[in-house]
């Protein structure tokens, strides 16, 4: 198998306090791989760290240990000079479109901003560059000359996919890319992420919370629970056979489009508040909220456990019938 396209080492990333002095760990041992052309979603409850692990893939955040390896090369070992050139391969997405975009500048100028700070082409060829990029992602040339008060949240969406794919990224990161939009947009931008993957061959970190979006666009997904991953499989086998009681839980708070009384199956009731990354619990930070909890699960930390071909799952009962 060829190498992957990005590898992640041991993630460890965390911010002190100032007021109490203690160390919130937003991410505290993270790995994993993703192939080239692969998406891998990441979904779990806010207070995860999601957002803070997809900001370290792109060297938005340094972390505090560990490695981001983009095609081989260690992002954090490159010199600064170095790491900057290296930058337009590796784009993100964030979660409001508005406030992704500077309000007192045009959409056109937005777009083309990327290929003006690199100095790319002359100034003609940088406006045709990022007029075919808008008009690749739906929008025309009057309204890449409108500012983003004037668009809506889902053509301000467009302006952003635009705006990180004109310098042609190998790696693209979307961090709840449709959770501020309407119902009835959000199809329409998952549907154009699979189109510009397919066409630009780009590799996809989707983060969510929602698991329909997730299962609609991700070959793999990653369930991360306080900072840690507790199951990864295949889209369809988690949809079908999850193994973590975290897992199931989320599933199992999916909506469903059925009177309660057409409804068959247990559902596992995922309780509580998700605890402090502060001082997370011992052994499996999971088991506060568990239902199916022992007491060698606050004992030791669960250890990874392969469970089918390309399924793990961090777990002490993924053995037994409860799990």
């Amino acid at each position: 198998m060829s190498a992957p396209l990005l590898r992640v080492q041991d993630l460890r990333v965390a911010f002190p306090l100032r007021d109490s002095g203690d160390t919130l760990k937003a991410v505290d041992g993270v790995s994993f791989d993703v192939a080239e052309g692969e998406t891998l979603g990441i979904i779990g409850e806010s207070g995860s760290g999601k957002s803070t692990l997809g900001r370290a893939i792109v060297a938005l955040l340094r972390p505090d240990a560990g490695r981001v390896e983009l095609a081989g090369e260690d992002l954090f070992a490159l010199p600064a000079p170095q790491l900057r050139r290296r930058r337009h391969a590796m784009q993100i997405i964030f979660q409001d479109p508005h406030a992704a975009l500077n309000p007192r500048r045009r959409i056109l100028d937005s777009v083309r901003e990327p290929l003006d700070i690199a100095g790319e082409g002359s100034p003609a060829e940088r406006t045709a560059r990022a007029l075919a990029m808008l008009a690749r992602v739906g929008l025309d040339q009057a309204q890449a000359a409108r500012f983003p008060h004037e668009l809506s949240g889902g053509q301000k969406q467009r302006v952003n996919i635009a705006r990180a794919l004109v310098r042609r990224p190998r790696l693209l990161v979307a961090d709840e890319a449709t959770s501020a939009l309407d119902v009835s947009i959000q199809a329409d931008i998952l549907n154009l992420y699979l189109d510009l993957q397919a066409e630009f061959g780009l590799t996809y970190v989707i983060i969510t919370h929602d698991l329909a979006v997730a299962m609609h666009v991700s070959d793999r997904l990653a369930v991360m629970y306080l900072g840690r991953f507790v199951e990864v499989a295949p889209a369809a086998t988690l949809e079908q056979a999850a193994r973590h009681p975290y897992t199931r839980a989320l599933l199992a708070a999916e909506p469903v489009a059925l009177p309660s009384r057409l409804v068959t199956g247990a559902r596992m009731p995922l309780q509580g508040e998700i605890p402090s990354p502060v001082d997370p619990p011992s052994g499996c930070r999971f088991r506060t909220r568990c239902p199916v909890a022992e007491p060698r699960c606050a004992a030791a930390e669960p250890a990874w456990r392969q469970v089918a071909p390309g399924h793990r799952v961090a777990c002490h009962l993924v053995e037994g019938a409860a799990c």
